[in-house]
């Protein structure tokens, strides 16, 4: 899944290659992505410039003079942009090819902006969406989602960490940190990142942590995005982690192989109803590895 590093690779794309550009039109391939009220529809860009792009934790909005649009590419949406004016970037979820040519039969919309540059947003799975709304409605849609701090804002303190973890005492460190109220942003790549940073179990339960390592965790969220987000994400392929053993994944995607600090072979279990990647001595076992029912849910809003 696209996670706040892909997404914000996205954002800053958009705002440095087509900000300020006039769309000039657009191709709908896939009309299930769009959700709007009656009345607005994408013809609403025409003759319009891009005003903003911002991002708060997965989600992604364009906003021009009559429309914004709020983006969530949820499991595998990838936005990519291609012009004669510009270097284009891509970024998102890796399949396709982020060289493939373009539109192909995962294309799900093509804004065109002038001169000649093209934004398209493409999505093997369907499940992405984009939401339509006036420039005006985007504050409340936005505190209508509920998502806690971004995890690369201000809003995102010590403090913030543990008043979010506050209100999942009785869950698993993995099923607090996907859930989209506790912290904007991270999924289950950077989840496992952020422990194993931390050297925190994650089926460990959160009511058990004491400060000092309430402090690790925050450090360790914030250590791993400083290196994920310049990257514009993990490489992740298929599962697997692409770069050589020793770095950045450090342990998602790395089953069997050593980990870059103790060496012990990195161990993949279901946890929160994810596929997690842990070292099981720099990550030491919980007395208790008991995990609450309410988890599922925790899984759920990961996804939203």
């Amino acid at each position: 899944m696209p996670e706040l590093p892909e997404v914000e690779a996205a954002r800053r794309g958009i705002a440095e290659q087509l900000l300020g550009r006039t769309c000039t039109g657009y191709e709908l391939y896939r009309p299930r992505l769009i959700v709007a009220p009656t009345g607005l529809t994408l013809a609403l860009l025409v003759g319009q410039p891009l005003r903003e792009v911002g991002r708060k934790g997965k989600y992604l909005w364009l906003t021009f003079p009559t429309l914004t649009l709020l983006v969530h590419l949820k499991l595998t949406g990838q936005l990519v942009a291609r012009g004669s004016n510009i270097p284009g970037f891509a970024a998102g979820h890796p399949i396709p090819r982020y060289d493939a040519p373009l539109p192909h039969k995962s294309t799900a919309l093509r804004l065109d902006f002038a001169p000649d540059e093209h934004l398209y947003l493409t999505d093997v799975r369907h499940f992405a969406r984009v939401q339509l709304m006036l420039p005006d409605e985007l504050p409340t849609t936005l505190a209508s989602l509920s998502l806690g701090p971004d995890t690369r804002s201000d809003e995102f303190t010590l403090e913030s960490l543990r008043r979010g973890l506050g209100r999942r005492r009785g869950t698993s460190l993995k099923a607090a940190l996907l859930d989209q109220r506790v912290v904007a942003g991270l999924g289950n790549i950077y989840v496992d990142e952020s422990l194993w940073f931390a050297q925190l179990h994650p089926a460990r339960l959160v009511g058990t942590l004491d400060d000092g390592e309430v402090v690790r965790l925050y450090q360790a969220i914030r250590e791993v995005l400083a290196i994920a987000v310049p990257q514009g994400g993990a490489k992740i392929l298929h599962g697997r982690a692409v770069p050589p053993v020793g770095e950045f994944p450090y342990v998602h995607g790395r089953a069997g192989q050593p980990c870059p600090r103790c060496g012990t072979s990195i161990v993949k279990r279901t946890i929160a109803g994810r596929g997690t990647y842990y070292c099981p001595v720099c990550q030491p076992e919980p007395t208790s590895t008991r995990v609450a029912t309410s988890e599922g849910s925790a899984a759920s809003a990961a996804a939203s």
